[in-house]
Parts: C-alpha cells; sequence; structure tokens
C-alpha cells in the first residue's frame, strides 16, 4: 500500500479550489480572527497560511508534508510533525488556530471530536479558531448527475468534480467516511476515457492524474455534513459561526467554523 502523504505533497502545486484556500478566502479568516498580534497554530502546513499571526507553529502529521509544502522555517514561524489528536501543546497556550480542511482528513466522528477537543483545549480564554470545512450535502447526488453536469460544462475544474464524486460515495451513517481508493475507482467507472473527459471539459490531464494519488492508499477521508460539523462543534465551544470563505468552484460546501468560547472537558 501506498503513503498516502507522502505521495501527496508531490502534485500539491497542481491543486486548485477548493482543494487549497483562495487569498479571499486568507483574507477572511484574517478577519474573522483579527491576527496580527496572534500566537497561531496552523493544523497542517497549508503555505497559503503560512504568514498569519505575530508567531505560527504549524503541525503536520506526515514529515514529508512539512518538507515539501511547508514554505520554511523562520524566526517567528516553524513547522513540526505531531498528532492532531494529541497536541504538543500546554491548555490554553495558543491566541488561535486555524486550518484547512483539517476536518475532513480525520477518519471518523469520533476523530473529529477529538480534534475539536484539542482545539478547545489549547485555545486562550478570549481566543478563536478558524477552520475551512468540506461540508458533504444533506441528500447524496447521483453520480451520473455529476457526470452530465461536468459534461456539460457545469463543474468549473477537476478538483471540484472529484469532491462531489467522494462526498456522493461517503457512507451514511455518522462519520460519512470513504476510502480514497474508492473515490478513485468511482472516477474510473464513471469517466473511463480521461483524454475524452480533459478535451471535453479543457482540463488538463495533468490536474486529472492528481487523482492517482489515491491508488493504492488505506487513507481514509470524512465528508460530515455542516449540520454534524456544528452539532460536533456545540460539544466543545459556546461559540459557533457558520462564515462563507469566498467565491470560488464549490465554496458553497467549504464555509469557515468559526469557534470561540471554548469548554475544556
Amino acid at each position: 500500500m501506498t503513503n498516502h502523504w507522502d505521495s501527496y505533497h508531490r502534485h500539491w502545486m497542481l491543486l486548485e479550489a477548493p482543494l487549497r484556500p483562495t487569498p479571499e478566502t486568507v483574507g477572511i479568516v484574517e478577519r474573522e480572527l483579527d491576527l496580527d498580534e496572534a500566537d497561531v497554530l496552523l493544523l497542517g502546513v497549508t503555505p497559503e497560511l503560512a504568514g498569519l499571526g505575530k508567531t505560527m507553529l504549524a503541525v503536520d502529521g506526515s514529515a514529508a508534508m512539512v518538507s515539501g509544502v511547508w514554505p520554511g522555517d523562520s524566526a517567528c514561524r516553524k513547522a513540526t510533525t505531531g498528532n492532531w489528536l494529541d497536541l504538543p501543546l500546554g491548555r490554553a497556550s495558543v491566541g488561535a488556530v486555524i486550518g484547512d480542511g483539517c476536518l475532513t482528513v480525520v477518519d471518523s466522528a469520533r476523530a473529529r471530536r477529538a480534534l475539536l477537543g484539542e482545539v478547545a483545549r489549547v485555545l486562550k480564554p478570549g481566543s478563536r479558531a478558524a477552520i475551512r470545512v468540506f461540508a458533504g450535502p444533506e441528500t447524496f447526488e447521483d453520480l451520473q448527475d455529476i457526470k452530465a453536469q461536468a459534461l456539460a460544462g457545469g463543474i468549473e475544474n477537476f478538483h471540484a468534480l472529484k469532491w462531489r464524486i467522494a462526498m456522493a460515495c461517503t457512507t451514511s451513517d455518522s462519520d460519512r467516511a470513504i476510502n480514497v481508493q474508492v473515490i478513485r475507482d468511482a472516477f474510473d467507472e464513471i469517466f473511463p476515457d480521461r483524454a475524452a473527459l480533459a478535451a471535453r471539459t479543457g482540463w488538463s490531464m495533468a490536474s486529472i492524474g492528481t487523482i492517482d494519488v489515491y491508488a493504492g492508499s488505506q487513507t481514509t477521508y470524512c465528508f460530515a455534513t455542516l449540520a454534524m460539523l456544528v452539532d460536533q462543534a456545540n460539544d466543545w465551544f459556546d461559540e459557533v459561526r457558520v462564515v462563507p470563505s469566498g467565491s470560488y468552484p464549490l465554496a458553497e460546501r467549504c464555509p469557515l467554523l468559526v469557534l470561540g468560547s471554548p469548554r475544556r472537558q
């Protein structure tokens, strides 16, 4: 089996929104959290977010992602490997927490709850978190409908298509989980001719080929609905707000959860 994250960083520059935050999204995070004087914890090594805050510690579970994606340490910015469910930080130690898609790349509802609990634990009183989520729709889409929309030009880029296929194939329980190999298998089933898809949509073969990082991977993603995510966040925070994150493809499914007034259980 492949090491998913060891391969993932190699095609990072081919990714587009919604998989990566846009400058508009970064500006919204800054506005919501007022980060200029904050000591920030970043969940992951998303380079677009690396310049925020007075200081930043980025924590990622993959050394390959740190070495391959992180723009580099400086006097006020550092990345380290670690476990989001057991953060290497003390209680009430950071002024803000930010993350991009981090609630999708944990593998269950239980793990999402544990991650939110860790965010609540490390936040200082009066501080807030902003996490961009990838929220599955309440009603599952039909794969053939997604295919028809793509071929009709109704899906803006390959990465929006990939996320819609993934969301359509998740489990129906509270995990809303999917092994990433299943995403690739579903794509190959409905689009067996990649060259024809590229010709029809104008998407590059390189962009389409990014789905092959899922081949042979045991990694599981979760695409919980927004209602599920808000409900879990309410277990840990007295303030939970949903804030639009911009106007890029599939942005309506990728809002920010802005979390404040943490409860430390």
